[in-house]
């Protein structure tokens, strides 16, 4: 067990630096500089609409939490939009995977709540995922995937419109949903291209349900290679995407090079992968986020992102894209993110507390944060100098409000334990460990301890 522990974290770092060259350039010709973007004075938005991925409606339990998650979702979108001067929701575009399975009733679900919840006024542009076509890949007619997307949603599974001056490309799965985007890929260089046409260097705002390969967090699993290829020569696309449901939040999940990539992480939940490689990990307890963007009359572009659970923006996420048109002025580079990012800390006098119920012991920690916060925890427990558990877990970070860690490792022996909880930032930065001692009585409880303030080392 405390092989693995150390294989995450070593492969973690070797991922990290391999992304740094990777994704580099722009950050060595440019130098390194502040990121956390604030809005301008005269920032006036012409444009508005809001991003989501991966829903997942059923009439399964999770099911219709997601539904009333993306009903919130709407609600706080109109309520945002109203109190300011610019009070239009102009459109609300969903990056695939809105069903659970691609089945009718799913699909009903969806067209009901999306009725109920999207005003006029406001356009609901929608492209399928690969969770749309899990009825019907496998079968003679996989086509009737699509079929039952035009016949809830809209004739365009495949979409380009205009809103207020601004362009929107939307491009689904093949009619197989295997092959992704095959067939899709001359439609959409030519899109884009009238798009340009068009308007120049302004944005062009591009949604799929894949990440594009090697941009954002996810994109090394969760992507698709043919859609980076088209969108490499188009620097003034931003474009969304989702399928990994990894975190939002997370540094990784904005990344610009030939052109600007967003992470939509998930209404259903947010999820962290603590090795790159293997070890995909939702957070605890519910998550869900969406984009807000808003765009200036000059195509500047302001995305911040809200916590559909707690009910509130990240307070730390607030980008500003300037100059979307011109590769050569990039902000948010996967370099320039990693040369911010600090040692997390845990806070002075910091407390772990032990508890059990029902003979499983669980531990409560205070989190650790940098100048971002903490993305995971290595925790080793060890009983009488022995190693007990080891493993890695995803911080709370996936929410906006921070809250205390808790980790149950459930039926412990009898013992004097001791549990070293080492914090890890977003890039692998290893920062302050926490330690402390319980002990565990015969009977499976927690025995009351003389302070349970942990020895913080640096």
């Amino acid at each position: 067990m405390k092989t693995n522990l150390y294989f995450h974290q070593a492969m973690s770092k070797i991922i990290t630096v391999a992304f740094a060259g990777l994704f580099g350039v722009y950050s060595i010709v440019s130098g390194v500089r502040e990121v956390k973007a604030e809005k301008p004075e005269n920032f006036e938005p012409v444009l508005r609409f809001v991003v989501c991925s991966d829903v997942h409606l059923s009439n399964e339990e999770s099911g219709i939490k997601n539904a009333e998650k993306f009903r919130k979702l709407a609600d706080v979108a109109y309520e945002l939009s109203e109190k300011d001067k610019y009070k239009a929701l102009d459109a609300v575009l969903v990056a695939g995977d809105f069903t659970d399975g691609g089945r009718a009733e799913e699909y009903e679900i969806y067209r009901d709540l999306t009725t109920q919840s999207i005003r006029e006024g406001t356009e609901l542009l929608t492209v399928m995922g690969n969770h749309e076509h899990i009825d019907y890949r496998d079968t003679a007619t996989p086509e009737k995937a699509i079929e039952v997307f035009k016949e809830y949603v809209s004739d365009e599974v495949d979409f380009h419109r205009v809103i207020n001056g601004y362009h929107f490309i939307g491009v689904s799965y093949d009619a197989s949903g295997k092959e992704q985007f095959k067939t899709k890929l001359e439609w959409l260089k030519a899109e884009l291209d009238k798009a340009v046409e068009d308007t120049g260097e302004k944005p062009i705002f591009v949604v799929q349900h894949p990440h594009p390969a090697l941009t954002v967090y996810g994109s090394v699993s969760w992507a698709n290679m043919d859609i980076r290829r088209i969108l490499k020569d188009y620097p003034q696309v931003v474009d969304f995407s989702g399928h990994s449901h990894y975190a939002a939040n997370d540094p990784r999940s904005i990344h610009q090079s030939t052109f600007t990539a967003i992470g939509c992480g998930g209404v259903t939940g947010a999820m962290g992968n603590l090795s790159y490689i293997s070890g995909d990990a939702y957070g605890d307890g519910e998550s869900g986020t969406f984009w807000f963007v808003e765009v200036d009359e000059k195509g500047d572009v302001r995305l911040r992102l809200y916590d559909i659970v707690s009910d509130c923006f990240f307070d730390d996420i607030d980008y500003f894209l300037k100059d979307v048109g011109d590769k050569t002025r990039r902000t948010y580079t996967f370099n320039r993110m990693m040369a911010l990012d600090t040692a997390p800390t845990f806070p002075d006098k910091a407390k772990i507390t032990a508890t059990s119920e029902k003979g499983e012991v669980s531990i409560t920690f205070p989190e650790a944060s940098g100048y971002y916060r903490a993305e995971n925890y290595k925790i080793i427990l060890s009983c009488n100098g022995e190693v007990a558990d080891s493993r890695v877990v995803l911080s709370d970070y996936t929410r906006a409000v921070d809250v205390e860690k808790t980790v149950n490792f459930g039926k412990l022996e009898a013992g004097q334990y001791t549990v070293k909880i080492y914090s890890f930032s977003p890039y692998a930065r290893r920062g302050d460990t926490l330690e402390w001692g319980f002990s565990v009585t015969e009977s499976g409880e927690v025995e009351a301890t003389e302070t349970n303030i942990a020895e913080i080392k640096k």
